[in-house]
């Protein structure tokens, strides 16, 4: 088995008199926050919980197993938390029956029984509505060995499978090994925290620039960039756009990185790619070397540039690999290679982006990160993001640009004259 394998379990938000719209996930996450901001190294512990006259019997052998294999694959173990209005993530760490004096965490657990504890070191807030809540859902799905039954796609209504159940991401996200050394997911801004404008942004752009059916294929990552440089705006009236600038930047960077490294290791040629990892920025290769490490093994974003040298790359050699992965994506590829390079070239945006990674955001005048701004997001006219979504995944999304309706026969001079 070549794919992680994660943790999935429910929770009731009514058990606990908590304000409108926050729950024990809520209280869990700020308490891992304050905890981490105390000791970077801190955890906090997400019980189980089972009935009082339940038997106390944890899979703990398929537990384990399950660690195992996501460690042997270089990859971190997630449990996916929902109580179907929201969905949370949070990074494995260890799981025991048993709960030690040092292991801290909610108030909440006092006298309830809880079967099994999960250690987490990081945890995030990934959907925020119902619809939201089941699409994610609908993208967890079980065929593993771990499971006597098989599931495409859970849902609230999903039944008979005991918690926590062991699942797989048809998204394959990796949302804690995408970071850079000692950061923190719960301690970068979430839109969805802040319920009631997070749905006016949410709406806005799901109305106004992503039609539901395109969001719903970035990358968390992203959506959290895009979600909070909005909220921004909408709070603060401009508040910071040179910083909401690199934001705007960074998830151009992980769509494209999806929609490249992302495709190709999900195509099943994660092992004929490599990197160089301690190289800045880190390189891409298309054969195997000394201090060359596949691209399956290691997990951050590439530049633009390093993504562009690629595509350009396999093109100019014919590689077969590359070939087969984007055999049904070549508008795709003709968008990276010709329509992307003049827009990142003839408005700086490279260049801004260094300018700004470096802290040095009084060098970038305000007009121009409200050009960058309009430039990805597409305000006032098509956005790069859109177009690279909408050139990857062209068989879906082609008739949003064209009408596809037969109307030569209507009499356009009878219609002038009425």
């Amino acid at each position: 088995m070549s794919a992680p394998v994660h943790f999935y379990l429910t929770f009731n938000p009514y058990l606990n008199a908590y304000p409108s719209g926050q729950t024990q996930a809520h209280e869990f996450y700020d308490l891992l926050v304050d905890e981490i901001k105390k000791n970077p190294n801190a955890t906090l512990a997400w019980g189980k919980m089972i009935g009082a006259d339940r038997e106390h019997n944890p899979p703990m052998d398929i537990v384990e197993k399950i660690l195992e294999l996501n460690k042997s694959l270089g990859l971190a173990t997630h449990l996916y938390i929902s109580d179907f209005q929201n969905l949370w993530v949070g990074k494995v760490k260890a799981v025991t029956k048993d709960k030690t004096k040092a292991l801290k965490t909610l108030s909440f657990y006092e006298g309830k029984k809880v079967e099994l504890w999960f250690e987490l070191s990081d945890f995030t807030l990934l959907t925020y509505t119902p619809e939201e809540t089941a699409n994610r859902l609908s993208e967890l799905y079980i065929e593993n060995d771990f499971h006597e039954l098989q599931i495409d796609g859970l849902s609230p209504f999903t039944t008979g499978v005991r918690l926590p159940a062991f699942i797989q991401d048809l998204r394959g996200e990796q949302f804690f090994d995408e970071l850079e050394e000692g950061e923190k997911l719960c301690l970068r801004a979430n839109s969805g925290l802040n319920a009631e404008s997070s749905r006016r942004v949410l709406e806005s752009i799901q109305h106004y620039v992503f039609p539901e059916a395109m969001y719903k294929k970035i990358p968390h990552a992203a959506k959290t960039e895009i979600e909070s440089a909005e909220l921004d705006i909408i709070e603060h009236r401009y508040h910071n756009m040179k910083k909401n600038a690199m934001t705007y930047i960074k998830a151009l960077e992980i769509v494209i990185n999806d929609l490249t490294i992302g495709h190709l290791k999900r195509s099943g040629f994660g092992n004929e790619f490599f990197v160089k990892p301690d190289s800045m920025p880190p390189k891409l290769y298309m054969e195997a070397g000394a201090g060359l490490a596949p691209i399956n093994k290691w997990h951050k974003n590439y530049s633009i540039t390093q993504l562009i040298y690629l595509v350009e790359r396999c093109i100019e050699q014919n590689n077969f690999c590359f070939k087969r992965a984007f055999a049904e994506h070549k508008p795709f590829i003709q968008w990276m290679t010709k329509d992307l390079v003049p827009v990142l070239k003839n408005n700086y945006l490279l260049e801004i982006r260094g300018t700004l990674a470096h802290n040095d955001s009084n060098a970038i005048e305000e007009k121009d990160a409200i050009v960058v701004r309009n430039l990805i997001l597409g305000i006032g006219c098509q956005g790069l993001i859109y177009q690279a979504l909408q050139s990857f995944y062209h068989k879906q999304f082609n008739w949003m640009n064209k009408t596809s309706g037969d109307y030569s026969k209507v009499d356009f001079k009878k219609l002038l004259a009425s």
